[in-house]
């Protein structure tokens, strides 16, 4: 399994965010550094607190979580805690959502997983390139203006054979292209000074978000984004999403804060 972390906390905030900038954007290719698999049995997770059971089950008391276009997507296939079925991946939720006539472009290290996702997007009939390769040197050679990148590393500063994602996510900036990173905060006590440190004034970033607890439950305290040329319609999405997050997770992440 490409992915022992799916259906995370980490996956519900990515996904989250993710769905409601596919179903604005609505590019005419959609283009991800870290493919991992199409869907992942839920009976071999453990999704961890604030993991995709604690969504479904705190869900339904926020309106906007619950109407939500990750939870739609989500409930179609997830089942329950006794009787769990799948989890997409984040390709699977996009891949669901894109215009038809959407291409799909994903980097995967492993080659299992590749196949799995060239498979399953064929049987979508979905147009779809998968190549085993470094996502972030592969999005930095072939993304364009009038994509979507989701950069979503394991590490923010963890080096590729080129680039680290921050690193790919000015370049992409600087080009243009639609772009979302996703970052893991495993500290509560780590800072963003990073974004300013590492990505020119010159590069243009939209929105940041942040959310963060006080405590690494289940490997993480945290996540964030930083994007870049997206619409305003789905700036304002994501940022909702993320705080009806932070107020809907609180009672299983301790502290849970839009920071």
């Amino acid at each position: 399994m490409a992915n022992t972390y799916a259906a995370n906390f980490g996956d519900v905030v990515k996904h989250g965010v993710l769905c409601e900038a596919v179903l604005r954007e609505r590019p005419s290719r959609y283009v991800e550094s870290h493919g991992g698999r199409l869907d992942y049995d839920l009976a071999e997770l453990e999704p961890g607190p604030g993991g995709v059971w604690d969504f479904l089950e705190l869900a339904p008391g926020d309106s906007e979580l619950d109407a939500s276009t990750y939870a739609q997507l989500v409930r179609r296939q997830a089942g329950t805690r006794g009787r769990p079925g799948r989890y997409p991946g984040s390709i699977g939720l996009a891949a669901a959502l894109l215009p038809a006539a959407s291409e799909v472009v994903a980097f995967e290290l492993l080659a299992a997983s590749a196949t799995d996702l060239a498979e399953g997007l064929a049987a979508m009939g979905r147009s779809a390139t998968v190549e085993v390769a470094d996502g972030l040197t592969g999005v930095c050679e072939l993304a364009r203006p009038g994509d979507l990148v989701l950069l979503d590393p394991f590490h923010v500063h963890a080096r590729g054979n080129d680039f680290t994602a921050a690193e790919a996510f000015a370049v992409l900036a600087t080009r243009g292209v639609g772009t979302i990173l996703w970052y893991a905060i495993y500290d509560s006590t780590e800072s963003d000074a990073w974004i300013s440190d590492l990505i020119s004034s010159n590069v243009t970033c939209g929105w940041r978000g942040r959310l963060i607890g006080d405590t690494a439950e289940g490997g993480l305290a945290g996540c964030g984004f930083l994007t870049a040329h997206l619409s305003s319609e789905s700036e304002i999405a994501a940022s909702s999403i993320v705080e009806a997050l932070a107020r809907t997770m609180s009672p299983v992440r301790p502290g849970l804060r839009v920071d």
